[in-house]
């Protein structure tokens, strides 16, 4: 069985399940991890990530997907209000899946972290002086 981010899925499930993440990664600001350990057969998890952050800091799972014994399936998170509980991967509906995988992430406050940008043009910049000691 193909490997997938440390979790087996069948043949024809693999190929689906690695472009779905290849898709959701090029959105930017997400890492992929395994879990073996959840029953019965594994588990991969995606969530939002801010470049040197760390764990608290994250913007937490927008996905979850397991394998099945006929497809893949994408199980919402419990902060999400759209699209079913239980998503199967299907080519088919790659792009519906996508739409839908890109609403959780905002629904959970998972989306791509933007970079501060600076404000253009003059700063008013005021410092503080030392202080004086006055005698009387």
């Amino acid at each position: 069985m193909p490997n997938v981010h440390g979790i087996e899925f069948s043949a024809n499930q693999s190929e689906l399940v690695k472009d779905l993440i290849r898709e959701i990664l090029k959105d930017g600001n997400c890492a992929v991890y395994a879990l073996p350990n959840m029953k019965p057969n594994g588990e991969l998890r995606v969530a939002s990530t801010a470049p040197g952050t760390t764990p608290r800091d994250h913007g937490g799972v927008f996905l979850r997907i397991r394998p099945g014994e006929r497809e893949a399936v994408l199980v919402r998170p419990m902060n999400a209000k759209a699209g079913e509980k239980f998503i199967p991967v299907a080519k088919i509906t790659r792009t519906q899946t996508l739409e839908v995988v890109r609403t959780w992430r905002k629904q959970t406050g998972s989306s791509p972290i933007q970079p501060r940008t600076e404000p253009a043009g003059p700063r008013l910049v005021i410092s503080a002086g030392k202080k004086k000691n006055h005698h009387s």
